[in-house]
Order: C-alpha cells, then sequence, then structure tokens
C-alpha cells in the first residue's frame, strides 16, 4: 500500500511538474514574440523597381518619406555592410533594420541604427551566408513612431 502512494505522489508531482513547465514556456514565448515578430501598424507598399545595387532608394508613408541605403553596393554576403536612412516628415523613435530571407527562413538578423540627428540613421550589418548560389532578400527598415511601428520593405539579391 505504501508503495502505490508513492508512486501516486511521483506521478502527481510529475505531471504538476509538467504543466508548470509548459505555462513557464507559453509565458517565455509570449513575451518574446512581439520582439522576433514585430505587428507593423502600417507596411510601406514595395517598389520592385528599387535598386539596391544602383544606389538608395525611397518608400513613402502619407506625407513621410524614407530613404534606404547600403555600403557597398554589391551587396556580398558575410561582409560588414553600411546601412544608412534618412526620413522626413516623420518623428521616430527608434530606427532599425531587419533583414529577412524571402525564399526561407534565416533567423534572426536585425540592426538597430543611430540616430546621427535630422533625421539621419546609421549602423553597420551583415547578410548571412546562405547555401544557395543567390538568395532573395528584405530590408525591412522598422520605424518606432509614438504612433505605433511603421516597416517599409526593400528587395535585394545578395552577390554569390
Amino acid at each position: 500500500m505504501n508503495d502505490e502512494n508513492s508512486r501516486r505522489r511521483v506521478w502527481l508531482w510529475l505531471g504538476l511538474g509538467s504543466i508548470l513547465g509548459l505555462g513557464a514556456i507559453l509565458v517565455i514565448v509570449q513575451a518574446v514574440w512581439p520582439v522576433l515578430y514585430p505587428s507593423a501598424s502600417h507596411v510601406a507598399p514595395l517598389d520592385l523597381r528599387c535598386d539596391l545595387r544602383a544606389g538608395p532608394c525611397e518608400s513613402r508613408f502619407g506625407g513621410g518619406r524614407v530613404r534606404f541605403g547600403i555600403e557597398p553596393r554589391t551587396l556580398p554576403v558575410a561582409a560588414p555592410l553600411r546601412l544608412e536612412v534618412e526620413l522626413s516628415g516623420l518623428t521616430a523613435e527608434a530606427v532599425e533594420v531587419d533583414f529577412v530571407g524571402v525564399e526561407m527562413y534565416m533567423g534572426f538578423n536585425r540592426v538597430a541604427l543611430e540616430s546621427l540627428g535630422e533625421g539621419r540613421y546609421a549602423g553597420h550589418g551583415m547578410i548571412p551566408v546562405c547555401t544557395s548560389e543567390r538568395m532573395t532578400w528584405e530590408a525591412r527598415v522598422l520605424i518606432h513612431t509614438p504612433d505605433g511601428l511603421l516597416a517599409a520593405p526593400f528587395r535585394f539579391e545578395s552577390a554569390p
């Protein structure tokens, strides 16, 4: 009888521990999800004519404008890139650039840019190496404003 009670207690504690563990995992996922996948209040239309190899591209939000450029323009993988954003008609609390693989998930590749004043932001990032020869990327300029998050997408292909 004592052995049976001991087994029941063990199973009870294992069950409670499992429930608490799953609850903790859910709380962590709920806290981390908005950081990894922020929900933009407005996404600018993608301009397919944009060629970041030719120079900076622009995107518009109503009366505001986002200008985004990458140097060097050859867009090499696994090499330092200078990222520059210029805003006009928009008030930003912070600006980030998120590199997203269009054909496949390539992990978390977000860079916080430093404010240079007068709506200009800059920073350094890197495009990760991919197994495919060419890769289509989307650089999402994330603009944190008092009214919410704005996202301006810019597509390009990385050099092999």
